[in-house]
C-alpha cells in the first residue's frame, strides 16, 4: 500500500472514485503545526473522529485540507448553522425533470460514507445538539441508517473520516458549548495561534520575494494591534470584535506583491488599509496611524489621485485592476462625483478587488452608500446581484428550494435557484445586505463561500453533489451599518475576519458636499445654499436643539442631501427657488414633529435659499437657555468648618483649642472588644462640638474621639502604621472602573449572553400554501397517500418566555474583615456583569448587603441596593456601584440570620428563586482552624437554614471569599474565590447562574 509521510507519521494513500475536488493547501509545517498534526493523525489512523477547536484564522480547515492533499483524498465540507436539518446532511428525494418520478439524492455525509472520503462538519457548535445526535451512529459506530430514505444502512467505506471544526463558545457570537455526550466520542484538539517565529517562518515560505525585515515589521504590527484590542486600548467603543491574525498578514503580503513595489509609502498605505481602516472612532485611528508610522519609521503622505480606464484596465494610484467592460467602467466614473474622500474610498475598494478579497463596507446609518452603489460594486464591468438578508429568512430563501414551476408539460415541482446560487453560477459580483440583522443561522451558512474554499454546497434536493465554485473574477461585498448598542445584533468575529473592512467616508465637510452637488447642479448660489442648510440642520439635530423632546434624535445625513438633489434634478422646473424649497421641506423640515421647530426650520430654509443666512430666534433662545442652565463641573466642595481651628501638631499630637464654645464633655465608658488598637475607648475620650472637623476620621490606635484636624504629615504617619485599616471604601468611579476593566467585562458579557440564550427549537410545519415544497410530502400526495400540505414552513424558534419566572437575589457580606482590593474588584465586576446580563434577558434581580454597620453586636443591618422590580438603568447601575464601593467598615454577622423570611427578596411572581450569597462564611468570630469553623454553631445553623429553604424551592449558590474553603461544606452549589482566581469571578459566577437557571427552571417550564 502506498503511503506518505506527514509530520513524520506514515499515512496510507487510499484509492477512491469520488468526483469531489482535492483542495490544495499551502500549510507550512512549523513546529507547532507538526505537533497539532500528530494530535490529529493518530486518532484518524485509529478511526476516531476529531474535533478541531480554535480561534478564527488559525488554520483548522487548512490542517484537514493539508492532510487530505498529501494522501490524495477529497474533502466534503458542510457549514453547519442554526437551521441545519438532518436531511441537509443525509439526503432527500428530488423530482425528476419530467415530473413523473422521484430520485433519492445523497447528502454530503451519506456520500462521504459511501465513497470513503473525509467529511468536515464546519462550525459544528452552531448547530442544535439534538440535530447532531441524529447522526450519532456515524461518529460512534461508523454507520448511518437512511431513515429519511429507504431505511437502508450505509457503512463507512475504508478511508471515511469524520472531522469537526469550531470556534470556542467563549467570545464568539452564536456558538454554544457542545454537550459532553457528543464530545466524548471525539478526539478534541485545540489549535493554538502561531508564535511570532512561526508566523515569520510561514510567511517566508509563502512569500519568498518579500524581504525578512518587511515580514518582521508587519508581524510586529499585527501582534501589537491584537494586543491593543485585547487590552481595550483601541476598538473598545466600537461594540465590535476585531481580530488580526495570519489571514490579515497574508492579505498584506499579497497586496505589497501586487503593487509591484515595497517602498515605505506603499507599506504604510496597505498597513493603514488592513490594520487601521476597520476602526471607526477617530481616536483609535490616530493611535493606529502613529503605531503604523512608528513600525515603518516614516510619516504617511496622503495623495489620493483620480484614476482612469485604458486598455481594459482601471489604473488608480499604483493599482491595476482588469475590467470586463471598459465602456461601462468609463461611464460609471463619469457619472458619479469623486471628491477626495470618495477617491480614497475607491482606492481601498480596488485594493480588495485586485487581491480577490471579500469586502465589508461599514457605514453610519445616516451615511448610506447606496447612491454610490455602482461606483463601488460594478466598476470592474461585472453585473451585480443583490442578496438582501434579514432576520427570520430561511437558508433556502437565498440558496434555492424545490418550488412549483410551469413548463411545456404543465405544472410540476423542480429545484429553483435562489439569488445567491444564480449569482455564483453567472459569475456576478455579489452584494450581501442586512448582514447585521440576519443572524448566525443564515450568515454562518456562507462560511465556505467567504473563506479560501470560495464555494457553496447546495442541499441534496438540488441534485448537485459538487460544491459550486465562485469564479475567479467574482467578488463578494457586504453592507453593514455600525453597531450602536449592545442590544443590536452584529456579525461574529470569525465571519468579520473573512472580510476586509472599508468604512464609507463620512461626507460632512461643506466643501466636499458642495463639490458633490456641483457635479449634478449648475455652480452658483443653489449648491452653496443647500450645503449650508444641510450643515445647519445637522448641527441643530446633533445638539438636540431640535428634537429635544424625542427619544431618538433627528438624523440628517448625506442621503437627505442627495435625495433633495435628485428631486431638483428630476423635475428641473423653471422656478428653481420654489422647487428647491419644496425639496428641502420634503427631505428635512417635514420630518420635524414639533410645529414651532418645523416653522423655524422652514424660515431657515427660505433664508438660505434667498442668499441670506437667517438666525432663528427660537433656536437662539434654546441655545441661550442651555447655557443658562448648564452646570459647572469639578467644583470644589467647600468645608463648613475651618481646618485651621482644628490644627494638630504632628510631633506632639496635641490639638490647640482656638474656638470658644461649650465645655468639653467627658466621654462615656464604651466597653467594646478590641478591634486591633492598643487601647479601648473609655473615659479618656472627650467630645465637643469643635471636634466635628475631623468628620469622623480619627486614629483608632490613639484611643480617643477628639483628635482634631489631621495634618498631611500625621495622615501619612497614620497610613504607615494602620494601612490595613486605612479606608474601607474604593475611591473610584464607575467610569474609571470600566475604563480599567471594561474589556474584560465586555468579553464576559458576551460569553454569558450565549449561556443565557434559549435553545434553538426547530418546528417542522407543513401547510397548503408556501414557496418551498417538501419532496417527501409531495411524493405522498402524488401517490394518493397524503394530503395537500406539501409546503415546508419549518421555522426556527427561540422561546423568549423560557426564562419567565426566574429571579436572582444577591446577598453580599459587606464587612471590613473581607474587604480588600482583589475581592472588591471580583465582587464588583461579577455583580456588574451579572446584573447587566440578567437585565438584558428580562430576569428580575435584587442586590442586598448585610453586616453590623455600627458594631452594636445585637443588630443585623440589611440594605437593599436594588429591588427586583427596579429597572437596571445606567443611573441604577451607577447607584449600585457607588454604594458597593463605600463603607465596608461594618462588623461581620452569622449568615444564617439573613435567611429567615427569604421571600422578602423576591416578587410574588417568582417561580425559580436563586439566592447567591457572597461571604467568607466565618460567622461572627473567626476560628484559628478551618475544622473549627466548619463545625461551629454558626456554620451548622447556616447549613440547617439552607436545607430548610431548599425544601421551599429556593436555589442557593454560596460564593466563598478567601482561602478558607467553607462554602463547599454548606451549599450544594458553591464557588471559592481566592487571590489566585479572583479575576475569573465574573465568568465563574455567571456560568453558575446560567447552569442553575437551566437546571432548576427547566423543571418548572
Amino acid at each position: 500500500m502506498k503511503s506518505v509521510s506527514i509530520a513524520g507519521i506514515s499515512v496510507p494513500i487510499l484509492s477512491q472514485n469520488s468526483n469531489l475536488p482535492i483542495f490544495p493547501s499551502s500549510l507550512v509545517e512549523t513546529d507547532s503545526v507538526k505537533k497539532t498534526l500528530e494530535k490529529i493523525l493518530y486518532p484518524m489512523l485509529e478511526g476516531i473522529p476529531v474535533l478541531l477547536v480554535g480561534d478564527a484564522g488559525v488554520g483548522k480547515n487548512a490542517l484537514i485540507y493539508y492532510i487530505n492533499s498529501k494522501r490524495e483524498q477529497p474533502t466534503a465540507r458542510f457549514s453547519f448553522n442554526e437551521d441545519t436539518l438532518p436531511e441537509d446532511l443525509i439526503g432527500s428525494y428530488r423530482i425528476l425533470l419530467d415530473g413523473k418520478g422521484f430520485s433519492w439524492s445523497n447528502g454530503p455525509l451519506s456520500q462521504s460514507l459511501e465513497s470513503g472520503i473525509t467529511f468536515v462538519a464546519d462550525e459544528m457548535n452552531l448547530c442544535a445538539p439534538n440535530i447532531i445526535k441524529r447522526f450519532a451512529s456515524v461518529y460512534e459506530s461508523n454507520y448511518l441508517d437512511l431513515l429519511e430514505g429507504d431505511g437502508s444502512r450505509i457503512r463507512g467505506k475504508t478511508g471515511f473520516w469524520f472531522a469537526g471544526t469550531q470556534n470556542p463558545s467563549e467570545g464568539f457570537e452564536g456558538r454554544k458549548p457542545l454537550p459532553f455526550d457528543i464530545t466524548k466520542h471525539f478526539a478534541v484538539v485545540y489549535v493554538d495561534p502561531y508564535s511570532p517565529d512561526e508566523l515569520l517562518f510561514i510567511l517566508k515560505n509563502l512569500f519568498p520575494d518579500l524581504g525578512e525585515p518587511i515580514l518582521k515589521s508587519v508581524i510586529r504590527l499585527a501582534i501589537g494591534t491584537e494586543e491593543k484590542v485585547k487590552k481595550g486600548e483601541i476598538g473598545k467603543g466600537d461594540l465590535e470584535k476585531y481580530h488580526f491574525n495570519l489571514r490579515t498578514l497574508q492579505r498584506f503580503c499579497k497586496r505589497v506583491l501586487s503593487a509591484g513595489t515595497s517602498e515605505s509609502q506603499v507599506l504604510i498605505l496597505e498597513s493603514l488599509n488592513l490594520f487601521q481602516e476597520c476602526f471607526r472612532k477617530k481616536e483609535d485611528r490616530v493611535i493606529q496611524q502613529a503605531f503604523i508610522e512608528e513600525i515603518w519609521g516614516e510619516k504617511f503622505k496622503n495623495q489620493p489621485q483620480k484614476g482612469y480606464v485604458q486598455g481594459g484596465k482601471i489604473f488608480w494610484n499604483y493599482r491595476e485592476v482588469a475590467t470586463l467592460d471598459e465602456n461601462k467602467s468609463i461611464k460609471i466614473l463619469s457619472t458619479h462625483p469623486t471628491p477626495e474622500p470618495i477617491q480614497g474610498f475607491i482606492d481601498k475598494i480596488l485594493a480588495g478587488i485586485q487581491n480577490q478579497e471579500n469586502i465589508l463596507i461599514e457605514f453610519r446609518e445616516d451615511q448610506d452608500p447606496a447612491e454610490f452603489l455602482a461606483l463601488i460594486t460594478e466598476l470592474t464591468g461585472q453585473s451585480l446581484e443583490i442578496v438582501t438578508l434579514s432576520k427570520g429568512m430561511h437558508t433556502s430563501d437565498v440558496i434555492g428550494a424545490l418550488k412549483p414551476v410551469k413548463n411545456e408539460s404543465g405544472e410540476s415541482v423542480a429545484w429553483v435557484d435562489g439569488p445567491l446560487t444564480r449569482a455564483i453560477k453567472a459569475g456576478k459580483t455579489i452584494l450581501l445586505t442586512g448582514l447585521e440583522s440576519a443572524g448566525a443561522e443564515l450568515v454562518e451558512k456562507l462560511n465556505m463561500l467567504t473563506d479560501d474554499a470560495r464555494s457553496l454546497l447546495l442541499p441534496p434536493e438540488a441534485g448537485e453533489s459538487i460544491a459550486l465554485q465562485l469564479q475567479k473574477s467574482s467578488i463578494i461585498f457586504g453592507f453593514k451599518t455600525f453597531r450602536n448598542a449592545k442590544s443590536t445584533n452584529t456579525i461574529s468575529r470569525a465571519f468579520r475576519n473573512r472580510f476586509t473592512s472599508v468604512l464609507f467616508p463620512e461626507l460632512e465637510e461643506p466643501l466636499v458636499l458642495e463639490e458633490i452637488l456641483n457635479f449634478y447642479l449648475p455652480e452658483g448660489i443653489l449648491p452653496k445654499a443647500m450645503t449650508k442648510f444641510h450643515t445647519k440642520m445637522k448641527e441643530l439635530a446633533d445638539k438636540r436643539t431640535i428634537g429635544s423632546a424625542n427619544l431618538q434624535p433627528y438624523r440628517f445625513g448625506i442621503s437627505n442631501l442627495l435625495k433633495w438633489k435628485n428631486h431638483i434634478y428630476r423635475y428641473n422646473e423653471s422656478d428653481v427657488k420654489n422647487l428647491a424649497e419644496r425639496g428641502g421641506n420634503i427631505f428635512y423640515t417635514n420630518q420635524i414633529a414639533d410645529p414651532k421647530e418645523r416653522k423655524e426650520a422652514e424660515k431657515l430654509l427660505q433664508g438660505f435659499l434667498n442668499g441670506v443666512e437667517l438666525v432663528s430666534d427660537l433656536f437662539q433662545a434654546i441655545e441661550e437657555k442651555k447655557k443658562t442652565f448648564s452646570l459647572e463641573s469639578n467644583l470644589e466642595r467647600s468645608n463648613w468648618w475651618n481646618p485651621e481651628d482644628h490644627y494638630r501638631d504632628p510631633i506632639t499630637g496635641e490639638a490647640k483649642r482656638k474656638m470658644v464654645g461649650g465645655e468639653t464633655k467627658e466621654g462615656i465608658e464604651i466597653n467594646t472588644p478590641e478591634t486591633g488598637g492598643s487601647m479601648k475607648e473609655g473615659p479618656d475620650a472627650w467630645y465637643g462640638s469643635e471636634t466635628q472637623g475631623n468628620q469622623g476620621q480619627g486614629e483608632p490606635n490613639g484611643g480617643g474621639g477628639g483628635w482634631g484636624y489631621r495634618t498631611e504629615e500625621l495622615y501619612k504617619q497614620f497610613l504607615k502604621k494602620r494601612r490595613l485599616l486605612w479606608d474601607y471604601s474604593m475611591l473610584v468611579s464607575l467610569e474609571e472602573f470600566k475604563k480599567v476593566f471594561g474589556k474584560e467585562l465586555e468579553e464576559v458579557e458576551l460569553n454569558l449572553e450565549q449561556l443565557f440564550d434559549p435553545e434553538i427549537d426547530i418546528q417542522r410545519i407543513h401547510k397548503n400554501e408556501g414557496s418551498r415544497v417538501d419532496a417527501r410530502k409531495y411524493l405522498s400526495y402524488k401517490s394518493g397517500k397524503g394530503d395537500t400540505k406539501i409546503f415546508d414552513k419549518t421555522t426556527i424558534l427561540k422561546n423568549e418566555e423560557k426564562l419567565k419566572g426566574v429571579e436572582v437575589a444577591f446577598l453580599v457580606s459587606k464587612c471590613r474583615r473581607i474587604f480588600n482590593f482583589e475581592y472588591s474588584v471580583a465582587m464588583l465586576s461579577a455583580l456588574l456583569v451579572s446584573l447587566h446580563i440578567l437585565s438584558e434577558h428580562d430576569i428580575p434581580s435584587s442586590v442586598h448587603t448585610f453586616c453590623d454597620i455600627k458594631n452594636s453586636k445585637d443588630t443585623v443591618d440589611l440594605y437593599t441596593l436594588k429591588k427586583a422590580e427596579d429597572d437596571y438603568s445606567p443611573e441604577k447601575e451607577t447607584e449600585v456601584f457607588d454604594l458597593l464601593c463605600k463603607n465596608w467598615h461594618g462588623d461581620s454577622i452569622p449568615e444564617f440570620q439573613i435567611l429567615n423570611n427569604c421571600e422578602r427578596y423576591f416578587s410574588p411572581d417568582a417561580e425559580t428563586r436563586i439566592i447567591i450569597i457572597l461571604s467568607d462564611f466565618r460567622g461572627n468570630r473567626a476560628k484559628t482552624r478551618v475544622e473549627d469553623e466548619i463545625g461551629s454553631f454558626e456554620t451548622r445553623k447556616l447549613k440547617e437554614s439552607v436545607l430548610k429553604n431548599q425544601d421551599k424551592n429556593y436555589v442557593f449558590l454560596g460564593v466563598g471569599l478567601g482561602s478558607r474553603y467553607i462554602a463547599e461544606h454548606v451549599f450544594q452549589d458553591s464557588l471559592q474565590i481566592t487571590s489566585e482566581n479572583f479575576f475569573s469571578m465574573p465568568n465563574l459566577i455567571g456560568s453558575e447562574i446560567a447552569r442553575l437557571v437551566e437546571l432548576h427552571h427547566s423543571l418548572r417550564v
